[in-house]
């Protein structure tokens, strides 16, 4: 049978020390048949040698995947060397910022009440860039290009000769345009006569559930010949944002 020899070491002047636990029960150490050096609270393990799974010993070496939820105060002292690079295409819940952003503006003037239907591009200077799919428009009804929390701003520039509150409005309509609700609008007005240059504006926050039915439209009302809306191709004078803020 094999031999266990203790050898000393020929340059130490130490006395090594094999202490027995105090229990009145019979223990065995099976040694590996290796060669090799014993590991003690101080040592360390190269990264190259840790194969397999290492669990942490306050926890099973295989967790129960309702259990993962449950590991959220692990000290940031516990976590040291490299980590891994981690891939986010199973990842839910988190957000990089606004997933959706347009902006559209008038082209051309016009003096009237109107449901602004024509003369609309979406912004194409050169340091634009729009986030996601963007908006479309068709007969003055505005399409969402996904669900979700939307803040919707109209700006409103004019020229306007002594008429009294007119208005651009935003309304929102949840049954594909059939009916509409008022939700904002922003006023211009001026007193006694004489062309006078206005910007105002109005924003509202809307709730799209579903795009095939949650549409939006911008209208001028009580204006005549003496309110003319303006516009130009080249900067936003009357213009319209669209920003996606979140999850419906």
């Amino acid at each position: 049978m094999s031999k266990v020899k203790i050898q000393g070491h020929a340059s130490g002047s130490g006395v090594l020390t094999i202490t027995a636990p105090n229990t009145s029960t019979d223990r065995t150490i099976t040694l590996p048949d290796t060669t090799g050096t014993l590991l003690d609270e101080n040592s360390s393990v190269p990264a190259a040698n840790l194969t397999g799974t290492v669990a942490d010993a306050r926890f099973p070496a295989t967790l129960p995947a309702a259990s993962a939820a449950n590991l959220t105060a692990i000290p940031a002292a516990n976590i040291t060397g490299t980590l891994p690079a981690i891939s986010g295409a199973n990842l839910t819940g988190l957000s990089s910022g606004l997933s959706g952003a347009d902006m559209w503006r008038l082209t051309a003037n016009f003096s009237s009440n109107s449901t602004i239907t024509n003369n609309l591009e979406r912004v194409d200077d050169a340091n634009f860039s729009k986030i996601g799919t963007g908006m479309s428009t068709s007969g003055g009804a505005w399409t969402f290009p996904e669900t979700g929390i939307w803040l919707v701003r109209c700006n409103w520039g004019a020229e306007i000769n002594g008429v009294s509150d007119p208005f651009m409005d935003i309304s929102t309509s949840s049954d594909s345009g059939s009916s509409w609700d008022e939700d904002g609008k922003c006023y211009a007005g001026s007193v006694g006569s004489g062309w006078m240059k206005i910007n105002t504006s109005a924003e509202i926050i809307f709730d799209v559930t579903n795009v095939s039915t949650h549409k939006i439209r911008f209208r001028i009302v009580n204006a005549n010949s003496s309110v003319l809306t303006q516009a130009d191709t080249n900067r936003n004078w009357t213009y319209f944002t669209f920003l996606r803020l979140g999850d419906t």
